[in-house]
């Protein structure tokens, strides 16, 4: 079953091979990864009925092996089908099993649009829907070699609102502000400036007891007055 769905969605998708913007898109990305040539929205158009087709689809060992043999094509076009696919999945389809697929979804193949697409969106929801597995992950990627991982734990919350964990990202900040890597310490800025929209005072309070500097002082900055 899993090959002929994957054959239908590269069928849909051949008639939009496009080698310039493809060549485009690769540069963009350092060329880490090659593409078909789609714009976004073409992409999406063109994958919503097969996406469509799987919102039935009950067994939720068979969605995760279709999410890895997307992952396994060369494409980075049908890595971000993975990732559409699983923001699309129904709250019934949830687990606190997920915690070892989102990891090597994370942890593989990592750049900052896969890595951010998934932890601001079902990483989060997941997190709010199993809060103890979701803290007992969370507690192992902080201290992971990978920081993309690391960011991860960094960003989930970005789209709580007021609802953040204020306390538990403070915790995060402060101990990652010590890696000066670049994703790390744009991820710190991001979640502060997300969470001075809503909390302002708290951001102010969070800057000035902890040493937060350059890129992610810049960032945390942005919308404090």
């Amino acid at each position: 079953m899993i090959e002929e769905t994957i054959r239908q969605l590269e069928e849909l998708f051949e008639p939009f091979r496009n080698a310039g913007r493809a060549q485009t898109a690769s540069a963009y990305m350092r060329d880490q990864f090659s593409f078909i040539g789609m714009k976004t929205e073409i992409r999406r158009g063109a994958q919503k009925s097969w996406i469509d087709s799987l919102k039935t689809l009950e067994d939720r060992k068979l969605r995760w092996l279709i999410i890895r043999a997307l992952w396994d094509k060369e494409e980075r076009d049908y890595h971000y089908v993975a990732i559409d696919f699983l923001n699309s999945w129904p709250k019934k389809c949830y687990s606190e099993e997920d915690a070892v697929e989102l990891e090597w979804m994370l942890n593989e193949k990592s750049w900052w649009d896969s890595v951010d697409a998934i932890a601001s969106n079902y990483l989060g929801k997941w997190a709010l829907m199993f809060p103890e597995k979701a803290r007992e992950t969370f507690e192992k990627w902080r201290h992971h070699d990978s920081f993309w991982l690391q960011r991860s734990c960094l960003i989930y919350q970005l789209k709580y609102k007021d609802q953040v964990d204020i306390d538990y990202l403070e915790s995060l900040i402060r101990q990652m502000n010590v890696n000066k890597e670049f994703f790390i310490q744009k991820a710190i800025g991001w979640s502060l400036r997300q969470l001075s929209k809503y909390k302002p005072q708290e951001v102010v309070r969070i800057l000035a007891n902890n040493p937060i500097k350059g890129l992610a002082l810049r960032e945390a900055s942005k919308y404090l007055d």
